[in-house]
């Protein structure tokens, strides 16, 4: 596992095991490369997943996984719907 870092303000990703979750986010790597998300002060970690069913991607660094998280930050489809990020 990687060091855990948290993600700047509140973001939105999806997640393999519950859907989407939002507000105040931790971020860290698995063995595999793969990105762990839990909310913040909370035990629990999930796999940040996508809605198409591929496998999770996999990231060089804890900062690559971070940054582009908050690249996404903030992103809404055309109907104004708030675009979890997804890996």
């Amino acid at each position: 596992m990687s060091e855990c870092v948290p993600v700047p303000g509140k973001v939105v990703v999806m997640t393999d095991e519950e859907g989407s979750i939002s507000g105040e986010l931790d971020v860290q790597l698995d063995g595999d490369g793969h990105g762990l998300v839990r909310y913040r002060n909370n035990a629990t970690w999930l796999t940040i997943g996508n809605l198409d069913g591929r496998p999770p991607r996999t990231w060089d660094s804890i900062d690559e996984l971070a940054n582009a998280i908050d690249a996404n930050k903030g992103a809404v489809d055309a109907a104004g719907n708030t675009i979890p990020f997804e890996a």
